[in-house]
C-alpha cells in the first residue's frame, strides 16, 4: 500500500462563496487522505478552463440549479470527479446525480463530504438517502412530462449491450453488425433518451423500465 503525500487524493474546491471556501479548506485540511490544490475557483467554468488544478475531485459549491451547466458527457475527459453540494431542491441536482456524479446536501459534515471525495476517486457515486429518493423523484417527473422517443428493436438490443457496460466493438461482435453499426445505434440512443452520456442513457434507460442489470 502507497503511504504518504503519493496516496493521497488532489482535491479542487469550487464556490463562488469566499466564506464557504474558507469553510470546506479548513474543514478538509485536517483530512489525512486528500490533498487541497492550491488554487481555488469561483465557479465550474474558470475551474475547468484551468484544468480543477490538476485534481482528482472537485467539489463544487452549487447552492442552486441557476448554479448549474450541463453535467459533463463522455467527450469531457478532462473533467476529475465531482462531489455537489446541493440545497436539494429542483431538477438540476438530479440531473446530475442521474449522470453518475455525487451528490451531497449543503449541510453534508465535512467527514462525510470528505469520504464522498474518496469515494468518487475510486469511481462511486455518492449521496444521501432522502436526497436521492428526491432527485429520482423529480428527475422521474421531468422525464415523463418531457417524453422519449420510442426505440427500435435494434436499438433495444444495443441498450441491453450497453447495460452490461461493453463498448461499441464489444457490442458489434455480440450482435453480428459493424463497430460502425454499433457506434451509429449508440449514438441514436442517446440521442433518443435525451441523455449526455452512455451511462447516463443505460440509467435512464434502467428507471424507464427498458434495460435490467
Amino acid at each position: 500500500m502507497m503511504q504518504g503525500a503519493d496516496a493521497q487524493v488532489r482535491v479542487a474546491l469550487v464556490s463562488a462563496s469566499p466564506l464557504v471556501l474558507a469553510g470546506l479548506r479548513a474543514g478538509l485540511a485536517g483530512a489525512r487522505a486528500l490533498k487541497l490544490a492550491a488554487q481555488d475557483f469561483d465557479s465550474l467554468p474558470q475551474a475547468q478552463q484551468e484544468g480543477f488544478g490538476g485534481a482528482r475531485v472537485a467539489i463544487v459549491d452549487a447552492p442552486a440549479d441557476d448554479d448549474l451547466r450541463q453535467p459533463p458527457g463522455d467527450g469531457d475527459e478532462a473533467w476529475p470527479a465531482l462531489v455537489l453540494l446541493h440545497a436539494g431542491e429542483g431538477a438540476g441536482a438530479a440531473e446530475w446525480l442521474a449522470s453518475g456524479f455525487s451528490v451531497l446536501s449543503r449541510d453534508a459534515p465535512i467527514a462525510r463530504i470528505a469520504a464522498a471525495a474518496l469515494a468518487a476517486a475510486q469511481g462511486l457515486v455518492v449521496s444521501e438517502p432522502p436526497l436521492a429518493a428526491q432527485a429520482w423523484r423529480t428527475h422521474a417527473e421531468f422525464e415523463r412530462s418531457a417524453g422519449l422517443e420510442p426505440l427500435t428493436a435494434r436499438e433495444l438490443e444495443v441498450l441491453a449491450q450497453m447495460s452490461q457496460g461493453l463498448g461499441n466493438r464489444e457490442i458489434a461482435q455480440a450482435l453480428g453488425i459493424s463497430t460502425h453499426t454499433a457506434k451509429f445505434h449508440v449514438a441514436q440512443i442517446i440521442a433518443k433518451l435525451a441523455a449526455s452520456s452512455r451511462a447516463h442513457a443505460v440509467a435512464k434507460a434502467m428507471r424507464a423500465g427498458l434495460v435490467e442489470l
